[in-house]
C-alpha cells in the first residue's frame, strides 16, 4: 500500500501577510489626514512593522526586537515564511554575527532612523509598539516589542468591513484626543477642497467663498480663532481668491478707526476684539506661503500707524493647517519675533514667538 505524506502544519507563530500586505494596511490605518502619517506609511515603517510580525515579536510572545533585526534583514529572508523558517531565523538572529543570506534591507548607518525617528519618537509615542522597562532605548539588546491590538490589525483572516470595523475600535481605544481631533479637522479640510465653503460669521450670517486650502484655514480662522481667543470678534477684513474686497468689511473696519486702501498691503483677515480698547488681529493665511515675516509685518505696520492704532492692540498671526504642514516646516524661520502661530487642526494651541528672554 502506498504511503502518502501531507506537508507539516505551522503552529505557535501567527499566520504572516506579505510585505505588500502590510504597506496597504498601514495606509488604510494611517490614512492622508492623519497627523505626521509620512513616517508611518513609507517602506521603513512597512519593513519594521513587518519583521515584528515575522518574528513574533509582539506582546505577550515573551520575545523581543532588535533594530539590528530590521537593518540586517533580507528580501530573501522575507520569503521564507513557514513556521519553521521564521522560528529558525529569530533564533539565529539573537546569536553574534549572524547574517541572513541575501542583500540587507540597511546599512549599519540607518539604525538611528529606524531606532530613533521611527520606533522610539514615532511607534513608541503612539503606542504602536513598547519597549521593557528599565532599559535605554539606545541599548543594543532586544528589548521592542509590537502592540498586540496594533498587530491584530495585519491578521490575515481580517478583511473588508471587518478590517475596517477593527482599525475604526483601535483608533478609539489607542489614540488619544489631540491626535483623534487633528485627524478629524484635517479630514474635514481635505473634504471640503472638492465645493465651496461657507463661513459662519461672528454676528450670525453666511459668507460663501470659493473653496481650496486657504479657504478652509480662513474659514476655522473666523470660526475657530475668534471665538476661542477673542472675547467680542468681529471680521473687519477677508481676503479670499475670487473676491479681494467685501464691501461691508470696509463700512465696518471704518466704524473703528481702521481706514485702509485697498490696493495696499493687506493681510488675509482682519479680526477685532471689540472690548474697551478694541485690539486687532493681523492675520496670514498660508496654505503654502506668506507668512508673517519682519518685512511682512514692517508693511503692515503702515496701515496700522495711517489708522492711529497702538501697536499695543495689535496682535500678527500666520495660521497654518497643521504643525506637520510642508508650508509651516518651510518658513518657520522666517516668522517675526513677538508674532503669533496658529493650526487649523489644533485650535486651542497658539504659539508665541517672543524675543523676550525666559529666565
Amino acid at each position: 500500500m502506498r504511503k502518502t505524506t501531507t506537508a507539516p502544519i505551522d503552529h505557535g507563530m501567527p499566520a504572516l501577510v506579505p510585505l505588500k500586505e502590510v504597506q496597504q494596511r498601514l495606509n488604510q490605518i494611517f490614512p492622508e489626514a492623519f497627523p505626521d502619517r509620512r513616517i508611518l506609511v513609507g517602506s521603513m515603517a512597512v519593513r519594521v512593522v513587518y519583521v515584528f510580525l515575522y518574528g513574533d515579536f509582539i506582546e505577550g510572545s515573551g520575545h523581543c526586537l532588535r533594530p539590528s533585526h530590521v537593518y540586517f534583514f533580507t528580501g530573501e529572508q522575507a520569503q521564507k515564511t513557514s513556521h519553521s523558517e521564521r522560528t529558525q531565523w529569530r533564533g539565529d538572529a539573537g546569536k553574534p554575527g549572524f547574517r541572513p543570506l541575501g542583500q540587507r534591507w540597511y546599512a549599519d548607518n540607518s539604525r538611528e532612523s529606524i531606532r530613533d525617528d521611527l520606533m522610539r519618537n514615532t511607534m513608541l509615542r503612539l503606542g504602536i509598539a513598547h519597549k521593557q522597562t528599565g532599559v535605554a532605548v539606545t541599548s543594543s539588546q532586544p528589548i521592542w516589542y509590537l502592540d498586540k491590538d496594533f498587530a491584530a490589525l495585519f491578521h490575515s483572516a481580517l478583511k473588508g468591513s471587518a478590517l475596517d470595523q477593527a482599525i475604526a475600535k483601535w483608533r478609539a481605544t489607542a489614540l488619544d484626543a489631540g491626535t483623534l481631533q487633528r485627524m478629524a479637522l484635517r479630514a474635514g479640510g481635505i473634504q471640503k477642497k472638492a465645493g465651496d465653503v461657507f463661513i459662519e460669521m461672528p454676528d450670525g450670517s453666511r459668507l460663501r467663498v470659493s473653496a481650496g486650502p486657504s479657504s478652509v484655514i480662513a474659514k476655522d480662522v473666523i470660526e475657530q480663532y475668534a471665538r476661542k481667543h477673542l472675547e467680542a470678534p468681529e471680521v473687519l477684513w477677508l481676503s479670499a481668491s475670487d473676491k479681494k474686497a467685501y464691501p461691508q468689511f470696509v463700512e465696518l473696519a471704518a466704524t473703528v478707526g481702521l481706514r485702509f486702501d485697498l490696493n495696499a498691503e493687506l493681510p488675509d483677515v482682519i479680526l477685532a476684539d471689540m472690548t474697551r480698547p478694541v485690539k486687532f488681529v493681523f492675520c496670514e493665511v498660508v496654505a503654502t506661503d506668506g507668512p508673517v515675516t519682519e518685512a511682512r509685518r514692517e508693511a503692515l505696520m503702515q496701515l496700522i500707524e495711517r489708522s492711529r492704532i497702538p501697536l499695543s492692540h495689535v496682535t500678527f498671526v500666520t495660521a497654518y493647517e497643521d504643525r506637520n504642514a510642508a508650508p509651516f516646516k518651510k518658513n518657520f524661520s522666517q516668522l517675526a519675533y513677538n508674532s503669533y502661530v496658529w493650526f487649523r487642526t489644533e485650535p486651542d494651541l497658539l504659539v508665541h514667538l517672543s524675543s523676550i528672554a525666559v529666565p
